[in-house]
């Protein structure tokens, strides 16, 4: 066998490790890119008095949510459970994040928030469920066959005359 015919058999060889190391490299860099918050947008609906029943909502709905000091919402899905609001988290939201925080700690840490549904925007107040009897309920009465750990489960509730205006000091 001559040294070229050598050569090129060791390049053939060579050949499909070094492509899947690139397509694996460029996987990698196209999972740690979608990895930030996506769906983002600007809420351009009118504020509205949250009603008394968000039975209108369903099993799943999606709608908007806007973090405190925050100028862009996150799109999420709202769901309810006898008339009273919902939203929940993914498994991984108590991960640590690339760039920021998870919208889950910002919400624990200042539950003052606006939801957009319907074309509407409602002042609320979100509750994290800690109570994990309530949380698995809940999260079987959304559907799932499984509670998985990290998921946080938020009930809301129309913000008050107080928490407004500690909201929006004048």
């Amino acid at each position: 066998m001559s040294q070229e015919t050598i050569g090129k058999s060791k390049f053939v060889e060579y050949l499909p490790r070094m492509m899947t190391t690139k397509v694996l490299a460029i996987l990698g860099l196209v999972l740690l890119a979608s990895c930030g918050e996506g769906g983002s947008q600007q809420m351009e609906a009118q504020q509205a008095t949250p009603p008394s029943d968000f039975g209108f909502v369903g099993r799943s709905s999606a709608c908007f949510l806007q973090l405190p000091e925050q100028s862009r919402s996150i799109r999420v899905n709202c769901f309810h459970i006898d008339g009273m609001l919902h939203i929940h988290s993914n498994r991984w939201s108590k991960l640590p994040r690339w760039r920021g925080e998870s919208w889950v700690k910002t919400v624990r840490s200042n539950p003052l928030v606006q939801i957009e549904i319907a074309d509407k925007i409602f002042a609320m107040s979100a509750t994290a469920i800690d109570d994990e009897e309530r949380r698995i309920a809940i999260l079987r009465e959304r559907g799932y066959w499984y509670a998985w750990d990290g998921i946080t489960v938020f009930s809301f509730s129309p913000i008050g005359e107080k928490e407004k205006s500690r909201r929006n000091p004048r």
